[in-house]
């Protein structure tokens, strides 16, 4: 447990959920290192700003931060789950930052990152995109 004052926060080491028979949210039921389950409900068209709202509290915590000074790209994935994305697009609204949208089904994440960065972006999806070529029978 996590105490901040008067307030006591349980750690919670797993997630489980499943739609509503209505499609309209997404239940999930956390559960604690002491045990205790905590059960919440978030309607569908809110996911993205749960989300988002975990990964800017993750990014700024771990901002200049490197748990061995390695590299993330080299672990990408490592200890994951994979995401399935429905659609990415790529756009450039102001000045040298650039934004690249991701969607899941409904929910659609925002990432910035600066307009340097998409040249090597670039490079690498072309590279995971091409196929070999086929070798003469």
């Amino acid at each position: 447990m996590t105490d901040q004052g008067k307030l006591v926060f349980p750690v919670v080491h797993s997630l489980e959920g499943r739609p509503t028979d209505d499609g309209t949210a997404l239940l999930v039921e956390a559960t604690a290192f002491d045990g205790s389950v905590l059960r919440f409900a978030i309607p569908v068209d809110n996911v993205k700003h749960f989300i988002a709202f975990l990964l800017l509290w993750v990014g700024t915590m771990s901002a200049g931060q490197s748990a061995d000074g390695d590299s993330d790209a080299a672990h990408v994935g490592e200890g994951s789950l994979p995401i399935p994305a429905t659609s990415i697009a790529i756009g450039e609204p102001n000045g040298n930052e650039g934004y690249i949208g991701i969607s899941v089904g409904r929910a659609e994440l925002i990432f910035s990152m600066p307009v340097s960065a998409f040249g090597e972006l670039g490079q690498s999806l072309l590279m995971a995109g091409a196929t070999s070529p086929a070798m003469p029978s």
